[in-house]
Formats: structure tokens, sequence, C-alpha cells
């Protein structure tokens, strides 16, 4: 899967856990969704990514990282969200990062049996 269908399902999935629709509306819960999936997939995502999949401008991904701490303590309600969101984001992440090591590592393996093999035939004449 490339990076802008897996920040895609991300934001589709963590609106689901939210149980609120993807929009654009100001409302507080809206605001505190963007900014709570921005700040989360910020650490392995570019922005422009998750600015096209939250319907903003990259320049908000990097508000909303900025922002983020600030947010925790004093923004009533988006602890919480983050959090929610947060795990959905970091355990998808973890798992993509394991799968690329194993297709990583069974394009190594692939190539070590070719060399191997190579080598063999290269002895037996």
């Amino acid at each position: 899967m490339n990076k802008q269908a897996t920040i895609e399902e991300l934001t589709i999935l963590s609106y689901n856990a939210l149980g609120i629709e993807r929009s654009k509306r100001r409302r507080t819960e809206d605001a505190q969704a963007r900014a709570a999936i921005g700040a989360s997939m910020n650490l392995f995502f570019s922005q422009m990514g998750i600015g096209k999949a939250l319907f903003v401008d990259r320049s908000n991904i990097s508000h909303y990282a900025k922002k983020h701490k600030e947010n925790l303590s004093f923004w009533p309600g988006y602890k919480h969200i983050f959090n929610t969101v947060n795990s959905i984001v970091t355990e998808q992440c973890k798992n993509e990062n394991i799968q690329d090591e194993i297709d990583g590592l069974s394009a190594s393996i692939e190539g070590l049996i070719q060399r191997q093999n190579n080598l063999k035939r290269k002895l037996i004449r």
C-alpha cells in the first residue's frame, strides 16, 4: 500500500473510531479531530499527504504539531480524542514497518540465494 493510501485509511479508521464524519466544519469536535489526527500522523508521514486527507493545507498540519503539547493540557476533550486516534495510527504504522522489514528481508534472502546458486555453479565447473 502506498503512503497516501495508508494516510487515507488511517484517517477513515480514526474518524470511525471517534464516531464523527470527516469534514471541513469548524465545530470544536471537528477541529480537535483534525488536530489530533494531524499531530499523530505527523510522526510518520509528510505534512502534504496528511493535509490532503484532512482537507487542509500543509501549514495547518505544522500548526497542529506545534500546538500539540499545549492542546493536550488546555483544550478540553482534545486529549481523549488524541489518545484514541494515536493508538490507531501507532499500531497501524508499527504493523506497516514490520511488514516493510519482512519484505526487505525476503528480497535480501532471494538475492543471497541467487548469489549462492551462482557461486555453486562456478564451483562445479
